[in-house]
C-alpha cells in the first residue's frame, strides 16, 4: 500500500540502505578466510553474499557460492572463521564505509517532524550499534534492532513488527525501507508500506518483489514525505 499520508514510523535497513558498508564487510571476510587458510572472496563475490547475516555471509565465503547453507560446511571451521571475523570486523568498523547522499539530512528532517525512526538489520547487534555511532547516525534513531537478538530475521516479519512495537507505532502507520527483497518481503508480511532503494546491493529487478515505492536515491523518500505534508 502506497503512502497516502505522513507515516508515524519509518524503519530502515542498514547495509546498502543507510550506508555502503561492502568494503569493510568484504575486507573482514577476506582477512578471516585467509587467516583460516581458505580462498578469500573477491569484493564482487562478497556483494552477492551479504544481506542474510554474518553466519550466511561466512558460510557462502567458505563454500564459495551464494546458495550454500550452514549445514554444507564444517561447523568447527565455520565457528573458527566467525571468531576471526568478529575480531577483524570489530577492528575495522571505524573505516571503509560511506553514508549515502541525503541520508543524514533526511533522517534529521524526519526526526524534526516527529516521525519515529528505527533500524532493523540482519547485521549482528554487536556491530550495528557501534557502526551507527561511528557514522554519526545512532542518535537519529529511537530503536535499533540488529540480527541475532531475535531468533527470526528478515524476511520474516517478526523483527520489523518488534521494532514497530518498540516505536509504539502500529504496522499500518509504518513503512519499511531497504535495498533488498528481505526488507520488502518483511515489510509486506508485517502489513507495512514498503520502500525499495535501487542503489544498494540487490541485483534483481525490483519490480519482481513489488514494493510500494521505488527510489533511486534517499532524498526521493524525503521529497515524498514533504509532499505528503502538503495534503
Amino acid at each position: 500500500m502506497k503512502l497516502q499520508q505522513v507515516p508515524k514510523g519509518l524503519i530502515f535497513d542498514l547495509d546498502g540502505t543507510l550506508a555502503d558498508t561492502l568494503p569493510q564487510l568484504a575486507l573482514a571476510a577476506k582477512l578471516s578466510c585467509e587467516a583460516a587458510g581458505l580462498k578469500a572472496p573477491t569484493v564482487d563475490e562478497a556483494k552477492t553474499y551479504v544481506g542474510n547475516g554474518v553466519k550466511l555471509l561466512l558460510t557462502r565465503a567458505i563454500a564459495g557460492r551464494r546458495d550454500a547453507e550452514p549445514e554444507d560446511v564444517d561447523p568447527a571451521l565455520l565457528a573458527r572463521v566467525r571468531e576471526l571475523f568478529n575480531r577483524y570486523y570489530s577492528e575495522g568498523l571505524p573505516d571503509n564505509y560511506s553514508v549515502y547522499p541525503g541520508v543524514k539530512t533526511g533522517l534529521a528532517f524526519f526526526k524534526e517532524q516527529g516521525i519515529k525512526l528505527g533500524v532493523c538489520t540482519n547485521k549482528p547487534q554487536m556491530f550495528a550499534v557501534p557502526l551507527l555511532k561511528y557514522m554519526g547516525l545512532f542518535s537519529c534513531f529511537d530503536f535499533v534492532l540488529g540480527g541475532e537478538v531475535l531468533q527470526e530475521r528478515k524476511p520474516d516479519p517478526k523483527p520489523v513488527l518488534y521494532v514497530a512495537q518498540k516505536l509504539k507505532v502500529s504496522p499500518d502507520e509504518c513503512a519499511m525501507a531497504g535495498d533488498s527483497e528481505n526488507d520488502v518481503f518483511a515489510g509486506q508480511r508485517a502489513g507495512m508500506s514498503t520502500v525499495f532503494f535501487t542503489y544498494g546491493y540487490f541485483s534483481a529487478d525490483p519490480d519482481t518483489i513489488d514494493p510500494d515505492h521505488i527510489f533511486n536515491d534517499f532524498s526521493a523518500l524525503t521529497a515524498l514525505i514533504k509532499q505528503l505534508q502538503q495534503r
